[in-house]
């Protein structure tokens, strides 16, 4: 893949836009030094031992120095708006154009998509939870009856081991989704995002040995558990969901660093070889036209649409 006309058109306009910065800026600069010293010619006591004609060229000097600054300000801020303009568009490109041509970009841009998908598969864990947590109950409930024998509590049992299941198969799914960013990561920078731990959700076992105990050493150890799952509701998921906000701040962080630095080569090589010396008014006011001017046009256009009609 290589950078369509547009894109390069767009690098060097940023390139020309980032020189007329740096101009601006030098003749702010002189400006400031230029009032100082201009501000030191000023007449004592307000003018009024200073000849008239003193005391006017005085004024005239301060005030031409002042329009000058509104107008370099005036022009620093049309240059950050073209800036500003063209961001998006240019970080568009270089992200299409990484995620074919740098594999480490590309598994950063795949990782964030799996992390949306475990986020997603996560978020189906609260409801089995505290299905998980109320069959645990009925259980315990069912094995403290008068005289309860193991046999009294089958439908119960059999409640709790589907909600088992159904919680081991969607530890399952998060399970491949996590062995899928792994690979992803590799070696690469990509290694540093952690997909958060979850705690032990593969209980369909620990059901099976619930039927086999007599209901004196069910009923504390179902206590034992089902207070284990609730803490998890309350208190586990949110600390997921915050972990889970981290990877992702991490991943989006370290293609954003990787898109920055191959953008800043591509800055540098512009400034280097798509501009010639030009005269910043002119620059300036060719920018304008290309981006600060059309955009108004098309958002005129756009107001004089159907909707506009009989104003």
């Amino acid at each position: 893949m290589e950078f369509s006309a547009a894109t390069l058109e767009h690098l060097r306009d940023e390139a020309y836009a980032y020189l007329c910065r740096e101009a601006l800026q030098a003749q702010i600069a002189a400006l400031a030094r230029e009032k100082e010293a201009i501000a030191g010619t000023r007449p004592p006591f307000g003018g009024l031992l200073t000849r008239k004609e003193t005391r006017e060229a005085f004024t005239r000097s301060m005030r031409t120095a002042l329009d000058n600054e509104v107008t370099l300000q005036e022009q620093l801020a049309r240059i950050d708006g073209i800036t500003d303009w063209l961001r998006p568009l240019i970080r568009n490109s270089v992200s299409a154009y990484l995620a074919e041509a740098s594999p480490d970009y590309c598994a950063l841009l795949q990782i964030d998509a799996r992390l949306n998908d475990w986020e997603q598969s996560c978020a189906q864990l609260p409801e089995l939870l505290l299905a998980f947590a109320r069959d645990v109950r009925a259980v315990a409930t069912a094995a403290t009856a008068p005289g309860a024998v193991s046999t009294g509590y089958v439908t119960e049992l059999a409640s709790l081991r589907e909600s088992a299941e159904r919680l081991e198969q969607q530890r399952d799914e998060l399970a491949l989704i996590e062995q899928s960013i792994a690979a992803l990561a590799g070696e690469g920078p990509a290694r540093e995002v952690r997909v958060p731990a979850l705690p032990d959700l593969y209980r369909v076992t620990w059901v099976g040995r619930l039927a086999v105990i007599p209901p004196a050493q069910l009923v504390p150890e179902a206590a034992r558990v089902e207070a284990e799952f609730r803490q998890i509701l309350s208190e586990g998921m949110p600390l997921i969901a915050a972990r889970l906000d981290a990877a992702r701040s991490v991943s989006s962080h370290l293609a954003e660093n990787a898109l920055e630095e191959y953008w800043n080569q591509l800055r540098a090589h512009a400034r280097q070889h798509y501009v010639e010396d030009r005269d910043v008014s002119e620059v300036l006011e060719q920018l304008t036209q290309k981006y600060v001017d059309a955009d108004l046009k098309r958002r005129q256009t756009g107001l004089t649409g159907p909707f506009m009609n009989g104003r």
